[in-house]
């Protein structure tokens, strides 16, 4: 009788050494993927960040000036300014001209408790992908975007922001607390590449967290979050704001009080920030540039001399 040939197939040691082998391909496949997608992720801030140079650079040369940071009566940031140069005029229409009115306006700033008002309509510029995209502020009535792009307020100190030997910043107060500072490109003494116009702020994990990250759509000086800092170098520091979530390591915080308010340029990029220069040109800053050049590159008109970290 003839013999039936025998069944071939992997021993449990080969199916063991197969499975190793698979294990180690994916352990070593991983984070090639994630650097990639991050590297695809900084890429596209740094496009949202040169259109949001294209914006600024429009709106100087309809208005000979830059838009101000932030203004409390009526209260508005720097944003509804440049709608129109971001393909978001129904956005403006929908506010109003942001000149005379405040973004606290209810029915058309904001829909109490709803995603309806002019604040709450997200734009993909809003969000470095990085990061969280649609984050919102629903911590109060005013639903409103949270976003991931703020100015640059310098070094001083935010409610009393008085002439110094410290240069000035294009977004802060003028030499009057309380007052928006109105800055042309005449004023960019320092250079407009060797000023910083535009950084990175992180959002909060939750959108009903009471905490400033990422609320830039508010004026409120305690708050300080339509605008980011040069006192620290990115990432560094413990925020000091009057609304603090302690519940983010990228993002330490802690609850402070005028004039000691501080807050950083941060993003969940790996190794520093992307920002925009006044030039419109797009660097990504290390976390590693000494304090001296990060601060010098928050004045443009205090006749620093940059040196070559940057």
């Amino acid at each position: 009788m003839a013999r039936k040939p025998a069944h071939s197939g992997f021993t449990l040691i080969e199916l063991l050494v197969v499975i190793a082998i698979i294990a180690v391909l994916i352990a070593l496949l991983v984070p090639a993927v994630q650097k990639v997608r991050e590297a695809a992720a900084r890429t596209q801030c740094q496009n949202n960040f040169k259109q949001w140079g294209v914006a600024m650079h429009m709106y100087h040369d309809t208005y000979k000036k830059f838009p101000m940071g932030s203004r409390s009566s009526p209260r508005m940031t720097w944003t509804p300014f440049l709608w129109p140069y971001i393909e978001q005029t129904a956005i403006q229409t929908k506010l109003g001209n942001p000149e005379t009115v405040a973004w606290t306006t209810a029915g058309s700033g904001y829909v109490a408790n709803a995603y309806t008002g002019a604040l709450a309509m997200q734009v993909p510029l809003y969000y470095c992908p990085s990061d969280r995209p649609g984050a919102y502020w629903t911590a109060d009535i005013a639903y409103r975007c949270r976003g991931n792009y703020v100015v640059n307020w310098g070094s001083k100190t935010p409610l009393a922001n008085a002439a110094g030997t410290v240069g000035d910043a294009p977004f802060g107060y003028n030499t009057t607390a309380g007052v928006p500072a109105v800055t042309r490109m005449a004023s960019v003494t320092d250079g407009t590449s060797n000023t910083l116009m535009m950084s990175e702020a992180i959002v909060s994990k939750a959108d009903g967290d009471n905490t400033t990250r990422g609320d830039f759509m508010n004026d409120d000086a305690s708050f300080m979050s339509f605008c980011f800092m040069t006192v620290n170098t990115p990432n560094a520091g413990a925020d000091a704001t009057s609304r603090c979530v302690n519940n983010d390591t990228a993002a330490p915080c802690a609850v402070g009080a005028s004039p000691n308010l501080n807050v950083s340029a941060r993003s969940r990029h790996t190794g520093g920030v992307n920002a925009l220069l006044c030039d419109g040109s797009v660097r990504f800053v290390s976390n590693g540039i000494t304090a001296g050049n990060w601060q010098s590159l928050g004045s443009m008109n205090g006749g620093e001399v940059i040196t070559n970290d940057f």
